[in-house]
């Protein structure tokens, strides 16, 4: 998407510990700038520039995703060892460093921009690889600084704007997209608030104990009436308590276990130190998938096993169900398809999403970082 204000923040960051450790690190003795090649010293600040705003902007994704750290963390060893080779080669305009700076820039491109790197590979290597090839035959040219240095210089520097006027383009296009779908995610959750299968083999139980004159009648009415009320009116907020999602999927838990005969193992575990506001009813897509896969098709032994915690920097929300490994028919639905959505929508970027399916056991584990 569009650049956000965290994004100007951490290029903000970046900046102030670069021009810091610059100036700090030449007082010092440690480097040596040479205040006559202005272009060059332009390209080494704004490439350290960048990898301090990389570290900023993708902190909390670092959190989640340890590989990213490392992909960030080869950039500074590599710039390191472009200016060294310059340095050993002492070649003014040296093709070898250009080369190795244009694949600098195009690494931190795939870690800020990747799918439209990985679209567009093709023109943006294109591109840059024969202007490279154009400077490689003309820097040998005995004219080079008299003719050509300010034209190759200008050809580095005219595909960026264009890159960037096509990376817009994708970005409304892609949010333009993003709307429509929300769109429908949406209205395919309203209509899927409520299963079916569930609300009339519930009020079948509540007739049933109507019938039997049971004290369990009044408690199950009510808490069917929360839910729908729930559902109906406070499904459709962007935000809700985690309180009231919780108290949501409590009873829809317990009239899960007054439908079945032999009582299930239903466990909810609880840890919450922090009540933020979340996007409703997302945990409900995995609840209900776990019975509807798991423990209405055994006989027996069915378990669903609930971990959720909340605090300070995070939730994170836990989910594991026995199934029958034997049934061919084992169709997860599309539930998983508009959580996947709902999460990219509501949480681009801080949330993970794990799912593994192992020896008859579902496992689901999602995490949400704060920002």
């Amino acid at each position: 998407m569009f650049p956000n204000p965290s994004f100007f923040k951490s290029l903000g960051w970046g900046l102030a510990i670069t021009v810091l450790v610059t100036f700090l690190m030449e007082r010092m003795g440690f480097i040596r700038i040479n205040r006559q090649a202005h272009l060059e010293n332009m390209l080494i600040l704004v490439s350290w520039w960048m990898i301090s705003s990389l570290v900023f902007y993708y902190r909390k994704k670092i959190r989640l995703n340890s590989t990213l750290l490392w992909q960030i963390a080869v950039l500074p060893a590599f710039l390191t060892g472009i200016l060294l080779i310059d340095q050993w080669m002492a070649i003014p305009d040296n093709p070898v460093s250009i080369f190795l700076l244009i694949l600098f820039w195009m690494r931190i491109a795939w870690i800020i921009v990747p799918e439209f790197l990985r679209k567009y590979r093709i023109a943006v290597f294109g591109v840059y690889g024969s202007i490279w090839l154009v400077f490689f035959a003309l820097r040998f040219n005995e004219n080079y600084f008299n003719q050509y240095h300010q034209v190759v210089i200008l050809f580095l520097l005219i595909p960026i704007p264009f890159f960037l006027l096509l990376w817009f383009f994708e970005q409304w296009k892609r949010i333009k997209n993003l709307e429509m779908e929300k769109n429908a995610a949406e209205l395919a959750m309203l209509k899927n608030q409520i299963n079916p299968h569930f609300f009339f083999n519930t009020l079948n139980n509540l007739y049933g104990l109507c019938m039997e004159k049971s004290d369990q009648a009044p408690e199950l009415v009510l808490k069917l009436s929360e839910m729908m009320r729930y559902a109906i009116y406070e499904g459709k907020e962007t935000s809700v308590p985690l309180s009231r999602d919780v108290k949501y999927l409590e009873n829809f838990l317990e009239l899960q276990g007054l439908r079945h005969r032999v009582s299930p193992e239903i466990s909810f575990k609880k840890e919450i130190t922090e009540d933020p506001l979340i996007s409703p009813l997302l945990f409900i897509v995995l609840i209900e998938n776990a019975f509807k896969h798991g423990m209405e098709k055994l006989t027996e032994g069915g378990f669903v096993r609930i971990n959720l915690y909340s605090g300070k920097d995070r939730l994170r929300f836990q989910i594991e169900n026995n199934f029958d490994s034997n049934d061919s028919k084992s169709d997860k639905g599309i539930g998983l398809e508009n959580l996947k959505r709902r999460l990219e929508l509501s949480y681009p970027g801080v949330h993970e999403l794990k799912i593994k399916e192992e020896n008859g056991i579902f496992r689901v584990n999602l995490e949400i970082l704060w920002k």
